[in-house]
């Protein structure tokens, strides 16, 4: 009613009109008061999780910038910083050049990343020591001891687990270059073929725990060297493809049963979707 009164009145115009808010305006109408300067207590779960997620970080990133210093020093790359020509592989003054310039690339790589974590950890131990200074009344109550420990445990499982795991992908790294397997598409793996049945790309497992590191452990070498592999025998999906033969004499499309395939089952179960078309039935005892 009120737009249809406007328009009777003339006070809107045929062509599109505008209305700025100046700023003195938007700044007479806001509220004075600010989230800041609202009172709020951290439960103590609250400070568990939201300082463990910056203690997690924090080991994350240093043990990150660690392992990648002592990689670059000792001249070895980590799998996750190789790369695989799609060409030339046959041609091997291409394979070398190809070498020579993916090792120089991939050491500049580790430098600037070795930079840019230093940046991201000073940052989280600055946002780290703010969190404390800010929370010092809760953090030094009585009833959060219990919380203190709990996360010092925490804190210190997750840095054992991600120590662990950065120590496995050492391994594989100095595997590699102990038995020259550094670019693996050199000796042929993971070639593929043109009449090669399509490729079934692999399920590729990623860390459980939560770090920037997020590589598989493997080189797109070996990623592809896995979908060269699966060429031959491509998985069932939930059961799919995989089905057991009818029983001699039992033809659904003779009896018109219906068949329907139940992922995860492996078989092929028969349901007869009409009377008349029954399997033979066992004798009754009289």
């Amino acid at each position: 009613d009120t737009a249809l009164g406007l328009a009777r009145s003339g006070a809107l115009a045929d062509t599109a009109e505008t209305l700025s808010i100046s700023d003195e305006h938007a700044l007479s109408v806001l509220w004075p008061r600010s989230t800041k300067d609202l009172s709020h207590t951290n439960t103590p779960k609250e400070l568990y999780n939201d300082l463990l997620k910056l203690k997690r970080r924090e080991i994350d990133l240093d043990l990150h910038g660690v392992f990648i210093s002592d990689y670059y020093r000792a001249k070895r790359i980590p799998r996750g910083f190789r790369n695989a020509p799609t060409i030339g592989r046959q041609n091997p003054d291409f394979c070398k050049r190809w070498i020579n310039i993916a090792n120089k690339c991939s050491l500049d790589w580790m430098v600037i990343v070795v930079e840019e974590v230093g940046k991201e950890l000073i940052q989280v131990k600055k946002s780290i020591q703010e969190f404390e200074a800010t929370n010092i009344t809760s953090l030094q109550a009585p009833t959060a001891n219990e919380m203190l420990i709990k996360l010092q445990d925490d804190i210190h499982k997750y840095q054992n687990d991600l120590i662990r795991l950065k120590k496995q992908k050492l391994s594989k790294v100095n595997h590699d270059y102990t038995h020259h397997q550094v670019y693996r598409w050199l000796s042929g793996m993971g070639m593929n073929t043109r009449n090669a049945p399509p490729r079934f790309r692999p399920r590729i497992s990623r860390p459980s725990l939560q770090t920037i590191d997020i590589s598989s452990g493997e080189s797109a070498s070996d990623a592809e060297s896995k979908d060269t592999r699966h060429q031959s025998r491509p998985e069932p999906f939930l059961g799919v493809g995989i089905h057991h033969q009818d029983p001699p004499g039992m033809s659904t499309e003779a009896s018109g049963t219906e068949k329907r395939d139940h992922p995860g089952e492996g078989k092929r179960v028969t349901r007869y979707a009409n009377t008349a078309a029954k399997p033979p039935s066992q004798k009754r005892r009289p």
